[in-house]
């Protein structure tokens, strides 16, 4: 065997990346763009995702353009969905239960539990909803950013790639835990020291290796969001008794 024929490959961990719904399935290439991302991030989808997927008749009763879904992603995600064995996905997911999830190796059993008492916990921050909500008549990007946030807690603080609607305003998810009077810093664009500020060019840098640098400019105002929910001082333990969000803290950046 020749020099030229000897090949090594080294798997190293990946950055985790949760996926916000409105981000893949309100784009036109939001298929093509989870599955490109798993070329160099560990991909993850929220629960909400398969929900909005399995209810996309019932959302988009009112005519596509203002739901917020994409036709040609909805599309692509059920013809996905419908003719792949859920276990040859690269992608990986929470469900109800942990097995109608999709951990593969390097996550532990109790993920399910932590995104459950992470979600409920944060559910439980907002007010009241009257009966028969609007998430039967159509598709709300914030409440498909609760399960995005707390996957991203569950994950210690994964970080989850969404949009702004412009380019003032923050994305979903940040839109969220403003709403909640939860801790939220935004990333200066100017600031290059903070470490931060290094995760961003290397997601910027992950993207373009990937080849997906044309398809991401094409999803304007791209952000990124990290939620981290921490113990009380003196107690390492989860105590699903208490409520996570009483200590986190969060951050945001456009990419």
């Amino acid at each position: 065997m020749g020099a030229s024929d000897l090949r090594v490959t080294v798997d190293g961990p990946k950055l985790r990346c949760v996926l916000d719904p409105a981000l893949v399935l309100g784009h036109a290439c939001g298929l093509k763009l989870a599955l490109g991302l798993t070329r160099v991030f560990e991909t993850w989808l929220p629960r909400s995702f398969w929900q909005v997927l399995d209810a996309s008749d019932l959302l988009n009763a009112d005519g596509l353009p203002q739901s917020g879904l994409h036709p040609l992603a909805l599309s692509d995600w059920t013809a996905l969905r419908d003719g792949t064995d859920a276990g040859s996905w690269t992608l990986r997911w929470v469900g109800d239960n942990l097995a109608e999830s999709q951990l593969r190796s390097g996550s532990d059993d109790s993920l399910v539990d932590r995104f459950e008492w992470h979600a409920e916990a944060l559910l439980g921050r907002q007010p009241p909803q009257p009966a028969g909500a609007r998430w039967c008549r159509s598709f709300d990007a914030l409440a498909g950013a609760h399960d995005a946030l707390a996957l991203s807690a569950a994950l210690d603080g994964a970080l989850i790639l969404c949009r702004a609607t412009d380019a003032f305003g923050p994305p979903g998810p940040a839109r969220v835990l403003s709403g909640f009077s939860l801790p939220l810093r935004q990333l200066p664009d100017g600031d290059g020291a903070s470490l931060l500020a290094a995760e961003r060019a290397f997601v910027r840098q992950a993207i373009a290796a990937a080849g997906l640098a044309a398809l991401l400019q094409s999803v304007q105002h791209a952000c990124v969001v990290h939620a981290l929910t921490l113990p009380p001082s003196g107690d390492a333990s989860n105590d699903d008794s208490q409520d996570p969000w009483q200590h986190s803290d969060a951050w945001w950046y456009r990419l």
